[in-house]
């Protein structure tokens, strides 16, 4: 290979920049708009209009993507469509060792467009760190749009500790010495890791998990890889956002992004966010500093006083119950109940957390169950967690009676700590019907019931704004009526 610097590599020469152009990839904001702060808070997104509650804001392709390595096999490379039933179509060059394989030939074409034809050659990269290969494929697609690292996203680098960036550039060595990049380009690929980790989503997939033929337990949502956009990464988090993130469309295009209004109706001039992980319903205060400093180099301190309520009152760290009045909620290691003024006897609570764990891990849920409801309140997550594990124990063994009643205490949960018009509360809701149908379907128990419960979910699928993103749930929830319609 001729030594030569990568600048003059990625050229318009040598790269077709009519085949995709970045402001057609990059989404348009539907009543929104980006505005910048130069010396405070960077730049954001605010209605430039009265916005509902369900609304769609924005749909979006992404800038660079990487898939989970355990999807390789299984998943289109570029776009993470499953391959199940479609024909795989293998990189263009015969010789190439990264064994990567497309549902068709347009994304194998745009893969290999955009990074793949720099990389196709050193299949020795594969095994490099993911962090490095996906900063480096940033860097070839920047570079075929004119720029050196990711368009307009901030990197936080200026923050982060010298010591980690002398490690990446170490790591970026046999890139470099394969490539022959110069010390500048080096330095923007560092930059572009940090990007990344700024700015990436998570791609993630609800999918069916199948009990046999003829019913469906649950869904769990995969992880299919991660992603970058350039018009979404502009939201900023909030520990109680008004919009959410889901991708697909309609179970295709699973790196299609989409926003959408989940707190309405958002007034002109309102930001629009969206939360990186923590939420306040969920995690204290604390906790989700942590998270957001480790993972986005950022101090959270928005809206910090609506959300943090003292922790002698209901909030994520007080999930005891006093053992004496039954009443008072208390945070670990609380001196006295709030209610009743008794000392509480942690060392009681401490010995039941342990069983817990000793009993997780023999699987035995039941038990579980039993110990968290006697130490928790009744909508502290973990025991919401714990109910939807027995209903999916009880739908393995066929027991779907037993099964719809956890499911409830599990949706009970869910909407209490994220609300009755939440995503989380909405696929508890779409689990329950599931559920509610095969107990009807076998043992005619419930019909009512189950078909109240299947117009809710719909309904709030609507409000939410999922049957937009999601429509292959409504289709499932409509089929559900229908069919239960017919039963006597």
């Amino acid at each position: 290979m001729q030594k030569a610097d990568i600048h003059q590599r990625l050229t318009p020469a040598h790269i077709s920049l009519s085949a995709w152009d970045v402001e057609t990839g990059k989404g348009i904001w539907k009543k929104v708009v980006e505005k910048t702060q130069e010396d405070t808070r960077g730049t954001f997104c605010v209605a430039k209009e009265s916005i509902n509650q369900g609304e769609q804001l924005l749909v979006e392709e992404p800038f660079i993507r990487q898939i989970e390595a355990k999807y390789k096999e299984s998943r289109c490379h570029h776009c993470f469509q499953s391959l199940q039933g479609s024909s795989r179509t293998k990189c263009r060059d015969k010789d190439c060792k990264w064994n990567l394989r497309y549902c068709s030939d347009d994304c194998e074409r745009s893969a290999w467009t955009r990074s793949h034809q720099w990389l196709c050659r050193f299949p020795e990269l594969a095994k490099e760190d993911p962090d490095i290969i996906f900063a480096v494929e940033g860097y070839f697609v920047s570079k075929s749009q004119n720029q050196e690292t990711i368009p307009n996203l901030v990197s936080n680098r200026e923050q982060l500790n010298a010591s980690l960036v002398k490690d990446y550039r170490e790591k970026l060595a046999k890139v470099a010495a394969i490539f022959y990049l110069t010390d500048h380009v080096i330095d923007c690929i560092v930059t572009i890791i940090f990007q990344i980790k700024c700015n990436a989503f998570a791609v993630k997939t609800a999918e069916s998990v199948p009990v046999d033929a003829s019913f469906v337990v649950s869904r769990e949502f995969l992880t299919l890889g991660r992603a970058v956009y350039l018009s979404a990464s502009k939201l900023n988090h909030d520990c109680s956002p008004n919009a959410i993130i889901s991708f697909g469309d309609g179970g295709a295009n699973p790196c299609q992004l989409k926003v959408q209004c989940v707190k309405g109706p958002v007034e002109k001039g309102n930001e629009i966010t969206i939360s990186y992980g923590p939420l306040a319903s969920v995690h204290a205060r604390e906790d989700r500093l942590k998270k957001l400093k480790e993972g986005y180099q950022f101090d959270c301190n928005i809206l910090i006083a609506l959300y943090d309520i003292p922790s002698d009152t209901k909030s994520p760290k007080s999930i005891y119950k006093c053992q004496i009045c039954k009443k008072g909620r208390l945070y670990r290691q609380q001196a006295k109940c709030g209610e009743c003024g008794q000392e509480p006897n942690w060392a009681y609570f401490i010995k039941a957390e342990n069983q817990v764990e000793v009993l997780k891990q023999k699987q035995d849920y039941v038990q579980v169950f039993k110990l968290q409801t006697d130490i928790y309140h009744d909508d502290v997550l973990a025991v919401g967690k714990t109910a939807d594990r027995v209903a999916m124990y009880a739908c393995n063994s066929g027991q779907w009676e037993l099964a719809s009643n956890y499911a409830i205490m599990s949706l009970t949960v869910a909407q209490k700590v994220y609300g009755k018009l939440s995503v989380e509360a909405a696929e508890e809701m779409m689990k329950v019907a599931t559920i509610l149908l095969n107990l009807c379907l076998t043992t005619g128990k419930r019909r009512k019931a189950a078909m109240l419960h299947i117009k809710s979910t719909i309904i709030t699928y609507r409000i939410l704004g999922l049957d937009k993103t999601a429509p292959e749930d409504i289709e499932e929830l409509e089929d559900m009526s229908a069919h239960l319609m017919f039963i006597q």
